[in-house]
């Protein structure tokens, strides 16, 4: 039975106090590694079908620039057969711009996870009723850890159970960026909650400054409540980082952990397109 997982990478958020010349995504990790590519390959190792990057027209084409059009699912790569490049699975990367009228919510990672999550639904729900996702898997830039971690329970993933990765008693339940999934009808149930307050907003009062409203009362542990966990439904992880700041970049990079952080290769993350339709490869 086909399984679609939705991988949802939210770009649009609150900036940080890095204050470079590029995004906050494009942080590196490592030589010729940056966070974003980290988010992807996280993805990819999720089981992911295809990979929805929710960013603004003026980020994307830097993005756009180091990742392509898809990767390679690093699984795929490791198979061996006579014919090597014919049993690789790529996964198409998708860019999601974050629309004007909703500029009010550009801080709050929440709406971007579900606005993302949208707009993969959708579209691909237009093209086929087989090709919609049944599930999302969250994968945050500026939550460090080992993607590949996630390669022995991608089965456990791309399952109707909702599935989490926790690290010390931390979770996207203490509103801290680690992956998570969620299904259609939770994202519904989200979405509801802000379409409840976007009427309030409308017929009352305006408030001061909406971008800090949302970003203060819509965090991630309270617009994914619904996302109800078990104790069996998640993965500890050995180490954890999350550099949502210029201290906590610092103490990342004076970790051991560090050492564990490498581009996988030109050959599962690089620029790449795909042929247009009716143009020959050169």
């Amino acid at each position: 039975m086909s399984f679609h997982l939705a991988g949802i990478i939210p770009i649009v958020t609150k900036p940080m106090d890095f204050c470079m010349d590029w995004h906050d995504c494009l942080m590196p990790l490592a030589p010729n590694f940056y966070a974003i590519e980290r988010a992807v390959l996280e993805c990819a190792y999720a089981g992911s079908e295809t990979i929805w990057i929710v960013a603004n027209d003026d980020t994307t084409p830097l993005i756009r620039h180091r990742l392509g059009d898809y990767v390679q699912d690093p699984v795929w790569i490791g198979r061996m057969n006579k014919y090597p490049s014919q049993s690789r699975k790529p996964i198409p990367i998708f860019y999601v711009p974050c629309p004007a009228k909703h500029a009010n919510k550009s801080h709050c990672i929440s709406w971007t996870i579900l606005h993302g999550a949208q707009t993969a639904y959708n579209i691909s729900a237009n093209l086929s009723k087989w090709f919609a996702p049944n599930r999302f898997y969250v994968s945050f830039c500026h939550g460090v850890y080992p993607p590949k971690i996630l390669r022995p329970v991608r089965r456990e993933i791309s399952t109707d159970s909702n599935f989490a990765l926790t690290f010390d008693d931390k979770s996207f339940a203490t509103g801290d960026m680690l992956g998570f999934t969620f299904n259609i009808e939770q994202m519904n149930q989200a979405v509801d909650t802000f379409r409840e307050v976007d009427k309030s907003l409308l017929w009352g009062e305006e408030l001061e400054n909406e971008k800090e409203y949302y970003q203060d009362n819509f965090t991630l542990d309270k617009v994914f409540e619904h996302v109800i966990l078990y104790s069996n439904e998640g993965l500890e992880l050995p180490w954890f980082h999350q550099i949502d700041d210029w201290e906590n970049y610092c103490q990342f990079l004076a970790s051991s952990e560090k050492s564990e952080m490498r581009h996988p290769g030109k050959l599962i993350i690089s620029y790449r397109e795909f042929n247009p339709v009716g143009e020959d490869s050169e």
